[in-house]
């Protein structure tokens, strides 16, 4: 084996635990906008940074389907400091790292295909829509997306995959049929992994949803020790929660659940805070709940998201409440 280069292997060594280090901020849940924007900075910079991070992403998915055996070691100093009690991120960090680490020095991830670690996208973009703004989007497998408002994904298709990374917002997708090439959409709480069918899958800060139009889709979630797994058919719908990890599959009505896609949103009996949030998703300028005894009134109404105003205008009509404009441009209820 001919010598190694120390200043290539300590470039190397640099590269990847930066790349673990802002995977981890990017995961760890209170990632501000700046922080993205640096992080993207980061791994424009130079062709080595977003392979790294390339690297511990898919280090970091590919736990759950990792031999247990393959990955005690790795994870052993990541699970003493989490029983220690230190931060989500410091553990992040830790395993992000050692995950780089062994791919690229071909250590105990072996049992892997090498390119599923290191293999160049035949195709990769990076696709974001703006408050209030929708998008549709065709890849070269055929397979179609359509975002949200508000959303941020990222799409690699590789020989013998399709992954997207779901960072933030909602999207549909209609995956072009491919057994051979799994299409995989990861959104921080969990992942869903199909070979062709219609879905849509929401990410929100603490919670993660899934809705099957249809065809199947597997949803995972949790670390490889504790991984839970739920399969989805047409008309099923499930939610990974922060604190409570995987719920069961259940009954949905999808089309109420992608009236955005109609340019819709459907409050059928919602809480009123609820559907303020909702809403918010929407407005440039916010909707304020003032008066805290309204949050569990229930509404009903279906609303244009096409006409910002529009929605301001109807709480009244569907609420005993009024609208008053904030000098900054919100907007308060309150109690009528």
């Amino acid at each position: 084996m001919p010598p190694t280069d120390p200043g290539r292997s300590r470039l190397a060594d640099a590269v990847r635990n930066d790349a673990a280090r802002w995977f981890a901020r990017m995961h760890a849940g209170d990632a501000s906008a700046a922080d993205r924007q640096a992080c993207e900075r980061w791994r424009q910079a130079h062709p080595d940074h977003e392979r790294a991070y390339q690297q511990v992403e898919f280090a970091w998915q590919a736990t759950s389907r990792a031999p247990r055996q393959a990955l005690r070691a790795i994870l052993a100093r990541g699970e003493s400091r989490a029983r220690a009690g230190l931060a989500r991120r410091r553990l992040l960090v830790g395993l992000g790292a050692a995950c780089a680490a062994t791919v690229a020095g071909g250590g105990a991830l072996g049992w892997a295909d090498p390119a599923w670690w290191s293999g160049t996208p035949q195709y990769q973009a990076h696709f974001e829509t703006d408050r209030g703004e929708r998008r549709v989007e065709t890849l070269p497998d055929g397979s179609v997306l359509e975002l949200n408002t508000g959303t941020r994904l990222r799409v690699r298709l590789y020989d013998g995959r399709r992954d997207v990374a779901l960072e933030a917002g909602e999207a549909m997708f209609m995956v072009a049929p491919d057994p051979q090439r799994p299409f995989i959409v990861q959104a921080g709480l969990g992942e869903v992994r199909v070979t062709g069918t219609r879905f849509d899958v929401r990410r929100d800060a603490q919670a993660l949803s899934v809705a099957v139009e249809s065809g199947a889709v597997q949803v995972s979630a949790g670390p490889w020790w504790r991984r839970q797994r739920v399969d989805l058919t047409s008309a099923m719908a499930a939610r990974v929660d922060a604190r409570d990890g995987l719920g069961a599959a259940s009954r949905a009505d999808v089309a109420s659940l992608t009236a955005w896609r109609r340019g819709r949103i459907i409050f059928d009996g919602m809480p009123l805070a609820q559907a303020v949030d909702e809403m918010n998703r929407y407005l440039r300028q916010p909707l304020i709940l003032q008066d805290a005894s309204l949050a569990g009134l229930r509404i009903a109404a279906s609303l244009s998201v096409d006409d910002p105003e529009a929605i301001v205008q109807a709480l009244p009509a569907i609420a005993p409440v009024r609208i008053a404009r904030r000098a900054d441009g919100a907007f308060l209820i309150l109690r009528r």
